[in-house]
């Protein structure tokens, strides 16, 4: 390979419609859709393992008799769709909502699963969420914010994520370190008010002041301000080093 001397006609193509090889599964027309652990395309579910939703099946696919990738299906990206939802609030509206099935979102689930973010509030049982194309392409980037008010353990599947926090004296948990998996953690509490806490695995460590494993990350209540923030990434092998970090922090005694 080298570097241009001369004009080329560059390859592009627009994936808001986009053919994926599909498990050997039913998908029908409407469903949300994510990818299996394997890379093929499988009707959404709060399953641990599945990737974000990368769209709406644009047509009914049945590779149920098949094996995976016998098949392909049709899938729309980039647009708003209308879904089902469990119990959802006007408040929510703007936040990410998580997969139940692959009609129904809500607000929260087992597994996290990524939807889409609420962008209409229809009725505690229905909204519209805007499905991002599954690669970034111009007006695509977004990184989901999730808030949450009682301890949580972080899921490898929600890298990216940027937690947000306003209750004192909760613990975010770190999984096992993976090489390349990011998260960002923000205080949106009262200045003075809230204890921010992220923990380690047993044999990971957060590498800030020192690097010791199993010692927590502490945004300190004391010196808290509000829009404090911390961002992580995992090496796949030592634990998580800090790109990222604003507000005064200290690390477990």
């Amino acid at each position: 390979m080298a570097a241009l001397t001369a004009d080329k006609q560059l390859q592009v193509k627009n994936i808001s419609l986009k053919s994926y090889p599909v498990a050997a599964v039913v998908i029908y027309k409407g469903a949300m859709v994510c990818l299996n652990a394997a890379g093929y395309l499988t009707p959404a579910a709060d399953t641990g393992g599945l990737s974000y939703v990368v769209g709406i099946a644009d047509e009914k696919v049945d590779n149920s008799a098949g094996a995976a990738g016998d098949k392909n299906c049709r899938v729309l990206s980039g647009r708003a769709a209308k879904a089902v939802a469990s119990s959802i609030t006007q408040a929510m509206l703007g936040t990410m909502m998580y997969v139940v099935d692959d009609a129904t979102i809500d607000d929260t689930s087992t597994n996290m699963i990524p939807a889409g973010i609420l962008v209409e509030y229809v009725s505690a049982t229905s909204g519209w969420i805007y499905i991002d194309a599954p690669v970034d392409e111009p007006g695509s980037v977004r990184r989901p914010f999730v808030v949450k008010a009682l301890d949580y353990a972080c899921l490898v599947e929600e890298s990216g994520t940027v937690f947000a926090i306003a209750t004192d004296a909760k613990v975010f948990t770190l999984p096992a370190t993976v090489k390349g998996v990011a998260y960002t953690f923000v205080n949106t509490g009262a200045d003075a008010a809230v204890l921010l806490s992220i923990s380690p695995a047993v044999a990971d460590a957060i590498y800030y002041i020192t690097g010791v494993d199993n010692k927590d990350l502490l945004n300190t209540k004391i010196t808290a301000i509000k829009g404090d923030m911390v961002s992580l990434v995992g090496d796949g092998a030592d634990g998580w080093y800090v790109t990222a970090i604003k507000g005064t922090w200290a690390k477990e005694a």
